[in-house]
């Protein structure tokens, strides 16, 4: 009989318990396909390992007291694309979107500077500085290339990828389709060296084409060029930090009956008869379910959770066969009294989202990526940074004021001499060449700092092995069909009941949605659940044109 003073306490979570999904990891892919699955009346339960809910959707005060920072995910790229966002109204929990028209800049030792804008126009402008016919040559390009994201590249992001044959096949209905096809078999880096003439210009077309780990020598890579210098227009801030999408998810799925288990870490994926029956967590609980959904890398899904011994010998051999990525980051964060302030010639700079610095040219840019690849960081680095705050003053609740920032540059996981003793050496490397380019990064303009090393990656985040933020690197065989395998790329695995969602599967990671999308249309199916929604109205046409 319930307590006359207290009520009842609350019930405890069962040992034992029963659901038609459970979804190994609360990131953003795994609360995607909650929020879907469990509006379409399926019981379902998101089962994360920490605390906290998001994955890399996360905003936490790492420099305390009071400085807020997003941890991991700040740029998103695919807002005005993602389904999700016109699927659900999460408008009413509060979530709001920034895109800044100042998008990417870069800052050079002798005070120029190039900028990248929502508007082309403006962007010409900028280029115009350093090379007319760069200009000119970027507004021609960027209206074709644009196409090929907003009719192609975009919507397929949605929708289940084509084998190459087919894909070929499908292209070459359209002219975008065409052009599309020209890019492909290209690297970026033969891209953007035909195409531009400065040397300045290009090393700013390189690095934002490139700064999410694709190879610039890689050919067979090419359809990336035109969607990541595009998208390094239309980078989206989520007011509140980027943890408020992983909040109305969470409204989402809680509102419409699921439930969330956070402090839960997954130990096993129950088998029966060849099948995948259910979960174990750490604590000795058992979730039962008709559908496991695994948003984590192949190895802990299918060697640490599965077993190697119930794998069929194909995806078992392409599990071992997995790369990771080739570079991973090191973020240092800082609390400074004022913002960082550039010495250029042009103020805008100042207001960009992002700002890079300590590149020349394109042949530094690369020494520097092919130092990372081997383990080292030289003299030649150089990263990105953002001042958060300038676009979210939330993030700041120290009674003092002032400003959250980052540096960002890419580094090894394995660095020549140990992240223990080079840590330290590089938060000061960091500082000093930020100074260089904002001269008021002084010791006495810093509040603190707190660094992130890939090692400190995958310590948050142990599915990120080696630091790997995309769970896997973007090469032409871990890819559209073969991200993860051709047995897995529709999210539904060789395992009855078991499907992949994570950012190992197509289309990949940087918080796109696409797994979690695609691995509920694949349950819904599956387990014959009427879907309450429907394709988008670009995905509709990407279907009409080149699928049917």
């Amino acid at each position: 009989m319930p307590d006359p003073l207290i009520g009842k306490i609350f019930d405890e979570f069962p040992d034992e318990s029963d659901w038609d999904v459970v979804i190994i990891g609360g990131g953003p892919n795994g609360l995607i396909a909650g929020a879907y699955l469990s509006k379409a009346g399926l019981k379902v339960a998101v089962v994360e390992r920490r605390y906290e809910i998001g994955g890399g959707l996360a905003t936490e005060e790492v420099m305390f007291p009071g400085y807020y920072t997003n941890i991991h995910a700040i740029y998103h790229l695919l807002v005005d694309l993602m389904p999700v966002l016109r699927d659900f109204d999460l408008d009413r929990h509060a979530l709001m979107w920034t895109k800044p028209n100042a998008q990417a800049g870069m800052v050079f030792e002798d005070g120029t500077s190039l900028l990248l804008t929502r508007m082309i126009e403006d962007t010409k402008d900028s280029l115009m500085k350093l090379s007319v016919k760069d200009a000119v040559t970027f507004g021609k390009l960027m209206r074709g290339w644009r196409r090929i994201v907003t009719e192609i590249i975009g919507p397929a992001t949605f929708i289940p990828p084509m084998p190459p044959l087919d894909m070929i096949m499908a292209m070459q209905r359209t002219k975008t389709g065409n052009e599309m096809l020209e890019l492909v078999e290209r690297s970026p880096l033969d891209i953007i060296t035909d195409s531009f003439e400065n040397d300045r210009v290009r090393t700013l077309m390189l690095y934002v084409c490139c700064m999410w780990g694709l190879d610039p020598r890689e050919t067979g890579v090419g359809m990336f060029v035109p969607l990541y210098l595009d998208r390094a227009m239309n980078k989206c801030y989520c007011v509140g930090g980027s943890h408020k999408l992983a909040g109305a998810l969470t409204r989402e799925i809680l509102g419409n009956g699921g439930t969330i288990l956070d402090a839960a870490d997954v130990t096993k994926v129950t088998m029966r008869n060849g099948r995948a029956t259910g979960v174990e967590i750490a604590e000795g609980r058992a979730l039962r379910s008709k559908v496991v959904m695994s948003t984590l890398d192949p190895q802990t899904t299918f060697f640490d959770l599965v077993g190697a011994e119930h794998l069929p010998e194909a995806l078992r051999e392409s599990v071992e066969g997995w790369k990771l990525d080739k570079w991973s980051f090191n973020t240092l964060h800082v609390a400074t009294r004022e913002p960082p302030r550039y010495a250029c010639d042009d103020p805008w700079i100042n207001e960009a989202f992002m700002v890079i610095s300590g590149f020349e040219s394109p042949d530094q840019l690369l020494a520097h990526w092919d130092s990372v690849v081997a383990g080292k960081i030289d003299d030649n680095f150089g990263g990105h940074a953002t001042c958060e705050s300038l676009f979210d003053p939330h993030l700041v609740r120290s009674p003092w004021g002032g400003h959250v920032s980052f540096f960002q540059m890419h580094a090894p996981y394995e660095i020549e001499g140990g992240w223990e003793k080079r840590g330290e050496e590089l938060e000061e490397a960091i500082l000093a060449k930020w100074r260089k380019a904002a001269p008021n990064m002084t010791p006495e303009n810093i509040i603190a700092t707190s660094q992130e090393t890939p090692e400190g990656i995958e310590t948050r985040f142990p599915n990120m092995r080696r630091g790997a933020i995309k769970h896997g690197d973007y090469t032409p065989m871990q890819l559209g069909c073969f991200r993860p395998n051709q047995e897995c790329s529709d999210t539904r695995t060789p395992i009855e009941g078991l499907y992949t969602c994570g950012a190992s599967t197509y289309p990949g990671g940087l918080v796109l949605g696409g797994p979690g999308y695609l691995g509920a249309n694949r349950v819904a199916e599956d387990l014959g659940v009427a879907k309450w929604w429907k394709p988008t109205r670009e995905m509709e046409h990407y279907i009409k044109t080149y699928v049917e």
